[in-house]
């Protein structure tokens, strides 16, 4: 009877250790979500406008369509980006446009200029909203490729990479990237977005924290066990203390060993050869025919 109520005080503690666990891990979850440290939003989009013509009949071409190089006029970039933190956040940002060519089919770059188009030096606010328009004249880089080709004779692979790049707290972390293609006839422009900088916010590990779990839950197992263990022993003890001596003196125990892992076993013996069972310290012992049946807690 009194195994039986151990056994249902054992499970009942484990049975609230890991409940408690996993309401914890739900209101963590619940509230990391509900209180980010930052709110993002970037809704940049880029439009294209063509030169008078009798084939088009709207200038205007939305983004993410192939154009035709030569019938470009301007790429009409706008840059809307939002970024709301919990703190105060010092940042500066610039749109920079990159003219950079490759020889070798884009192997290897050998040429690269630089063109700033906006500068926005140190803002610090829990808000970083960034609304700008930019006319780029398209035709202008194409002409300022052309001028490099002639002038050396070659010719090359030529991007335009126009970025907005913010720097927050002194460190370089979000933007967006365009990227058009100046020497081919038939174009596609790209647009990249980093969001590097949202996986340095404070997350919660799940794996690491199921892991933790597992280990404290398993050292609580052994521990409750050990516990019972010697809780056991000691009442094995009490029913059979008139069979046991305790001894100040340390056995000298030299051969003829057999080690048991039980103290019941030590105890079977002692009792079926109706002799003592000698105590020193943390070891028991009993000798029968010059063998020493020992066990060690």
């Amino acid at each position: 009877m009194q195994e039986k109520r151990k056994r249902r005080v054992f499970l009942s503690v484990i049975i609230f250790f890991i409940g408690f666990l996993f309401l914890g891990l739900f209101y963590m979850n619940k509230n990391i979500q509900k209180d980010p440290l930052y709110q993002f939003q970037n809704e940049t989009y880029y439009e294209v406008t063509l030169k008078p013509n009798h084939y088009f009949y709207n200038n205007k071409i939305d983004a993410n369509h192939y154009y035709i190089a030569n019938s470009i006029q301007s790429i009409d970039l706008y840059f809307n980006y939002y970024l709301k933190s919990k703190k105060n956040e010092n940042y500066s940002y610039d749109i920079i446009a990159t003219l950079k060519s490759y020889a070798e089919n884009g192997t290897k770059l050998i040429w690269t200029k630089d063109f700033n188009l906006k500068n926005v030096n140190n803002i610090n606010q829990e808000e970083i909203n960034i609304k700008e328009n930019y006319h780029l004249d398209y035709s202008y880089y194409v002409n300022y490729v052309k001028s490099f080709q002639e002038y050396y004779n070659i010719k090359t692979e030529t991007y335009l990479y126009v970025q907005l790049h913010i720097k927050m707290n002194d460190e370089n972390n979000p933007y967006v990237l365009f990227t058009i293609p100046i020497s081919e006839n038939i174009i596609e422009i790209e647009m990249e977005e980093d969001h590097t900088f949202l996986e340095n916010t404070p997350k919660i590990d799940f794996h690491k924290i199921i892991s933790f779990i597992f280990i404290v839950l398993i050292i609580i197992l052994v521990g409750i066990k050990i516990l019972f263990h010697k809780e056991n022993e000691k009442t094995i003890l009490k029913k059979y203390q008139d069979i046991l001596i305790v001894t100040q003196n340390e056995p000298h125990i030299n051969s003829n060993i057999i080690y048991l892992t039980h103290l019941k076993d030590l105890i079977n013996i002692a009792v079926n050869n109706n002799i003592h069972i000698f105590n020193y310290q943390n070891t028991y012992y009993t000798i029968i025919d010059n063998i020493y049946y020992v066990y060690k807690t």
